[in-house]
């Protein structure tokens, strides 16, 4: 990240993060949101980002299991955090969505929040 992110952008950005990987479908403007908020927005393009787009407002159901992981995955990979994201995200849902922010916050940005 060539510039330091505030802990409010860091929380915001986890906070969508966990709105994105946990919603009933996946929404581009969401992963742009994010992006914008790194201060990665040019990291958004090409024909995987254009791939992205073309599954805008798709249900993750209805993608099926593979394509929604692969979804998922390039959502990260875009943002340029680690794919451990989508575990925590996507995958623990007896966690609350505040537990969640923490976790993602440590592995995504190595922030500590009580």
């Amino acid at each position: 990240m060539t510039q330091e992110m505030s802990e409010f952008q860091q929380r915001a950005a986890a906070a969508a993060l966990v709105k994105m990987l946990n919603g009933k479908y996946f929404n581009i403007c969401d992963l742009d949101a994010v992006a914008r908020t790194m201060g990665k927005e040019q990291q958004l393009a090409g024909r995987d980002y254009a791939a992205l787009r073309s599954l805008h407002c798709i249900d993750w159901m209805d993608m099926g299991p593979d394509l929604a992981r692969m979804t998922r995955e390039k959502c990260i990979e875009l943002l340029g955090l680690s794919h451990q994201l989508i575990d925590v995200a996507a995958h623990s849902p007896k966690e609350r969505p505040a537990e969640k922010q923490r976790s993602l916050l440590r592995l995504a940005f190595g922030a500590w929040t009580s």
